[in-house]
């Protein structure tokens, strides 16, 4: 990214260089697009949330659909590119805080608020826009009062506000029409492009008649003194009294422009009439600029002024042989002047809040509600990984905190899919027998576990201390004193199971509807006892990314769940093994005084993840695996990791395995995966 975005400090360009890029198919290149379009969308949200203190939805623009509401911030989807990002956050700030405290059922009722003498004295000059045109102004009134709020709420977001600005209103061509003799004729035109770019360094103010006065109006240096819409209307409607009361009026010596305090303002500017230093020194500490210091010359400079002389090649005004000459140094050519009327069109758009934003399809919009949904995100993994002929790198793996039904029935989701081709058919259920053979092993189990959720007390009588026992009292007379007894409660701390599953494509055939079994019994079991809770969690591989899961949290789902998913999952991709332990380190639950914590590893293979940019396999691999699991062990958590074959295991399938898992270590034949809820049965009744 470039160090010239505000971003730069935290965006996160997702490693995706050209070359990398270039080197996906459509479908990878567009997935990637989505988490990326979700994590800027998420940042978004939280910009505007933090700077309005208020939730206010953010969401992409569909195809077709309307965004006006005045409830939520639209963002287009063109923003996984670093550069369109700041101006993306600029107008989502820009929208938010006119949502927080612009009152749009004004506009609604927009002509009750204008005096009917003043329509019909429009009406006398020729104008019957006059409810259009106070809206207009009201706008940029309003925009100034919305901008100055974010301006002194929220300084550390100035800079996106800058871009935003940088986009739709520092413009070379809009610097040189200001000091042109275009738009210098009394027309609603003519003031409107004037007005809008009132906080432009290369304003001349004495360009029209009155508008001086509507500067004034404004107050950009005290525009914090309007405190709601209403006031800003008041002052848009005092703009066009001003604006109607010069229009059409013929200019003379004699009928000089005069102030708000009879003085001639033509006086009261540069040489050639640009902004005074007094005014524009207002501008800037309005927007929380420092203000200029150092004398003036007749060059405009600092703020929003480019130099006009430096234009590229096709920009140059040219002189036509068939016009006299103007009396103004700059002129701007025939093109210009048809390119201008784009942008004023441009700037009076952005205003309306009619904003073109690239919109997204029907699909892409439900794919993105599935991964917002999900908590789906990109971590940067792997630093530490000796990746040999590319040294070390990193990579993103993808975490789902959540396997939702959106996510579960969507194209995203590399554990499942259709019956057959089409976005609307059912996913295949190939593993229902599996899932309901698990229910009934766990079933069993989980009556053998209840003990674990019971209280065992024992009383201890005839003691020298503690509570009376009643029985005794009739012993006293009899010189006995040990007549106290107290009760103990053993009982079980709570604990919490996390089973981490290799879901590559290795593990499928019977290993993988053997381990379906085992992990549907341990969650059924889990569910029948109190003080047990689980998580289940599956590892594979999407589109050059590591990928993990969190299918199911006993803690906040319900075990109808594990009924109604497991049996679409099946196994996809390769083995990124530490790379996803890596990525949900911060999710593993430590042990305390109140919480024993288990962590469950079945897996088939040494890990392997080859990624265009990242190779992941052998020694540095174990090795790396090795480091998370000790991680994992550090905060308590006792291990236990299974070798799942059906083949029996290799000496150095042996050797790897206990590198990266230690004295967890176990082998098992496919077979014999009901050891596993045997240990498990075990490890939860021990004391």
């Amino acid at each position: 990214m470039s160090k010239y975005n505000n971003s730069s400090f935290w965006y996160d360009d997702y490693g995706t260089d050209d070359i990398i890029v270039n080197q996906l198919s459509d479908k990878e290149r567009k997935s990637l697009d989505l988490y990326k379009l979700a994590s800027s969308k998420r940042a978004i949200s939280n910009f505007v949330n933090i700077v309005t203190n208020e939730s206010v939805p953010v969401k992409f623009k569909e195809r077709g659909e309307s965004y006006t509401d005045g409830k939520s911030v639209v963002i287009g989807s063109k923003i996984t590119e670093p550069k369109d990002f700041d101006v993306a956050v600029g107008l989502a700030l820009h929208e938010g805080s006119h949502i927080k405290l612009s009152d749009f059922k004004l506009l609604l009722d927009l002509s009750s608020h204008i005096p009917t003498h003043i329509t019909e004295g429009a009406i006398k000059k020729g104008i019957y826009t006059t409810q259009e045109t106070i809206k207009n102004l009201w706008n940029y009134v309003e925009d100034r009062r919305i901008d100055n709020f974010v301006f002194k709420s929220a300084p550390g977001y100035r800079d996106y506000y800058r871009k935003m600005y940088d986009k739709y209103f520092n413009d070379k061509l809009i610097d040189k029409a200001l000091l042109s003799d275009e738009y210098r004729e009394e027309s609603l035109d003519s003031y409107m492009f004037r007005i809008i770019n009132l906080h432009n360094k290369n304003t001349k103010l004495s360009s029209l008649k009155g508008l001086r006065k509507i500067y004034k109006l404004v107050g950009l240096n005290t525009i914090s003194r309007l405190t709601n819409s209403k006031d800003s209307l008041e002052v848009a409607i005092e703009m066009f009294k001003v604006i109607l009361s010069n229009m059409n009026q013929p200019t003379t010596d004699d009928t000089k422009q005069k102030d708000d305090k009879g003085n001639d303002s033509s006086n009261q500017q540069g040489s050639d009439g640009e902004m005074s230093d007094e005014d524009f020194n207002e501008l800037l500490e309005s927007i929380g600029e420092s203000p200029m210091s150092g004398d003036s010359d007749d060059t405009p400079t600092g703020g929003n002024s480019m130099n006009v002389d430096n234009l590229p090649d096709n920009m140059e005004s040219k002189p036509s042989e068939d016009k006299s000459p103007s009396t103004n140094s700059v002129q701007l050519s025939d093109r210009q002047k048809d390119l201008l009327k784009k942008k004023i069109e441009k700037q009076k758009k952005f205003m309306n809040g009619d904003i073109q934003k690239t919109t997204i399809t029907k699909t892409d919009s439900k794919n993105l509600n599935a991964i917002e949904e999900s908590g789906s995100e990109l971590k940067e993994v792997g630093k530490d990984v000796n990746t040999g002929y590319y040294g070390n790198q990193t990579v993103q793996c993808i975490v789902v905190k959540k396997l939702t039904k959106g996510l579960f029935e969507s194209d995203l989701f590399p554990m499942t899919y259709r019956n057959y081709w089409g976005e609307d058919t059912p996913m295949r259920m190939d593993y229902i027998e599996e899932v309901q053979k698990g229910i009934k092993l766990g079933t069993m189990l989980g009556k053998k576990l209840q003990v674990r959720g019971e209280d065992r007390t024992t009383i201890f009588n005839r003691q020298k201390v503690g509570r009376i026992d009643k029985r005794m009292i009739s012993s006293l007379g009899f010189g006995n004193e040990n007549v106290f007894q107290f009760s103990e409660i053993d009982s079980y701390k709570k604990a919490n199971l996390h089973i981490s599953i290799d879901a590559s494509s290795s593990m499928g055939g019977d290993k993988w509807r053997n381990t379906m079994v085992n992990v549907v019994a341990m969650c059924k079991a889990v569910d029948m006892i109190p003080n047990l809770q689980v998580q289940v969690t599956f590892r594979c591989t999407q589109n050059e990314k590591p990928y993990i899961v969190m299918a199911y949290d006993s803690k906040t789902e319900k075990f109808s769940k594990v009924k109604q998913m497991f049996g679409g999952l099946r196994p996809n991709g390769t083995t990124p093994e530490g790379l996803c332990f890596e990525a949900i380190m911060k999710s593993f639950i430590p042990v305390n005084n109140d919480m024993d914590s288990y962590f469950l590893n079945l897996s088939d293979g040494q890990p392997y993840f080859g990624g265009r940019s990242f190779y992941y396999s052998g020694h540095s691999a174990e090795a790396h695996t090795g480091k998370m699991v000790k991680m994992i062990e550090s905060m308590g958590i006792k291990t236990l990791s299974y070798f799942v074959s059906d083949y029996g295991v290799t000496s150095s399938e042996q050797r790897s395995f206990k590198t990266m898992y230690g004295k967890g270590a176990k082998f098992i034949e496919v077979t014999n995966l009901n050891q596993i809820t045997k240990t498990m049965n075990q490890l939860f009744l021990a004391k």
